[in-house]
């Protein structure tokens, strides 16, 4: 039975000009991710919203969950930003990590930030193609580092990720919507 996406996942939404999505921690429990417009020192991704469109996000992580073919459950993305009567979505993934975390060692069990966004990313925007129609939907995919300083170089993850899905990928803080 097909998982619909915009039902089961929590909803929040805004037509602000510019919010915040934040991934917080209750008590030591993580609780879904959700758009926040009055505190910026909590926001992991900003959302820059100039035409002032009415974006809702849906929480993927923590409200959806499906296993992969091993039998292990998948590790979803954090959200999703839905615009233009859901002409637009956004995948979005958050992470609060050092970014001078490198995996040195090449563990395989351990990954770069970046590259564990991208797994997110792909294994939820692979499971929302098999439970809805994406004809004429534009889809996006965004991976968020709050300590992260985005002047380094991910075109080698971007291409990769565009060749491997057909998505286009940034990895960026800031969110533009067009």
């Amino acid at each position: 039975m097909p998982i619909d996406f915009f039902t089961q996942g929590q909803k929040s939404t805004s037509d602000k000009e510019l919010f915040g999505i934040c991934d917080d921690t209750t008590i030591g429990k993580k609780a879904p991710a959700h758009i926040n417009d009055s505190d910026p020192d909590k926001w992991i991704a900003e959302v820059h919203n100039q035409s002032q469109k009415s974006i809702d996000f849906f929480a993927i992580d923590c409200c959806i969950k499906w296993s992969l073919p091993n039998g292990n459950q998948a590790k979803a993305c954090d959200g999703m930003l839905v615009y233009n009567k859901k002409d637009n979505v956004i995948f979005v993934e958050l992470k609060d990590k050092n970014p001078r975390y490198k995996n040195v060692n090449k563990n395989p069990k351990k990954k770069d930030w970046v590259e564990e966004a991208i797994d997110q990313l792909k294994s939820t925007i692979e499971f929302f193609r098999s439970n809805h129609i994406i004809d004429g939907t534009s889809l996006k995919a965004y991976a968020s580092n709050k300590q992260a300083i985005f002047d380094e170089g991910w075109e080698d993850y971007m291409e990769k990720f565009k060749v491997e899905t057909g998505v286009t990928l940034r990895v960026t803080r800031e969110i533009e919507i067009q």
